[in-house]
């Protein structure tokens, strides 16, 4: 246990996206199969933040003698910038996005909500430490806040999309798998 409590996560984050069709924590694919340069979505620029919040209803008395406060919705989010991407990085960051090539040309057509695709992706944030150890944060849901990409002289254009996660069939939001966890001795 003294190993973890002395975890201090140092560096950024690599983000993996692919379409994920299962519903349940045990439908996550292996490491291997999940974290391939096919589904990473680009170098990161400022790592990511993940993001778990929650609200709680409090009733009390007017009295102000008896209370009770209650958990009534969370929510888990993940957000990054992207200073490397593409339209395929596009196409799975926004819900009517497409991308194609044809004759070494790709085109990304974006918009339209009769285009929205309605793909929920697997996402995968991997803090890569050979000291302390890897973290994994995994989730499922998919970009709510489209993307913008400024231009300016002597300065890289970085996209930073939020995503929303949705829960699995188990209602959980988000896993955080931790290399290298010592169990606890009792």
């Amino acid at each position: 246990m003294k190993k973890e409590i002395n975890r201090i996560a140092l560096g950024s984050v690599s983000i993996y996206m692919v379409a994920f069709t299962g519903s349940a924590v045990a439908d996550i694919p292996e490491d291997a199969t999940l974290e391939t340069d096919a589904n990473l979505i680009g170098r990161t620029k400022d790592g990511g933040t993940i993001t778990y919040s929650s609200t709680y209803y409090t009733a009390k008395s007017d009295d102000g003698k008896a209370q009770r406060t209650d958990l009534t919705d969370e929510s888990a989010t993940i957000s990054f910038g992207l200073i490397t991407w593409n339209g395929d990085a596009i196409a799975k960051l926004v819900e009517t996005a497409s991308a194609t090539i044809a004759q070494g040309k790709r085109r990304t057509l974006i918009g339209g909500i009769e285009n929205k695709n309605d793909t929920t992706y697997l996402i995968r944030a991997v803090h890569k430490d050979k000291v302390k150890g890897d973290v994994r944060y995994t989730m499922i849901g998919k970009n709510v806040q489209g993307f913008a990409a400024a231009y300016k002289p002597g300065q890289e254009s970085v996209i930073t999309p939020s995503i929303q996660a949705e829960p699995f069939s188990d209602g959980r939001l988000l896993v955080i798998d931790e290399a290298d966890a010592e169990e606890a001795s009792v």
